[in-house]
């Protein structure tokens, strides 16, 4: 069997978050990997997986005046 470390590298821009703090605050992650943050999620110190957007789905977060803040899709 090939062990993660053989087979993916884990170089780049990765927010490092536990399992635990995206069990708080799914709603949070999801929308921030969805505006384009990459997200590496640990157990016990060890990475077991990546969370990220679709790619070409990208959201743009618009602020109004009244500061509601609302999305669309980046183009």
């Amino acid at each position: 069997m090939i062990k993660l470390k053989e087979e993916v590298s884990l170089h780049g821009k990765f927010e490092t978050i536990t399992a635990m703090e995206f069990r708080r605050q799914p709603g949070e992650v999801l929308n921030s990997a969805q505006l384009g943050k990459v997200f590496l999620i640990t157990k016990q110190g060890k990475p077991v997986a990546v969370l990220s957007g679709l790619p070409g789905e990208q959201l743009s977060m618009l602020i109004n005046s009244a500061g509601k803040v609302t999305y669309e899709l980046a183009r």
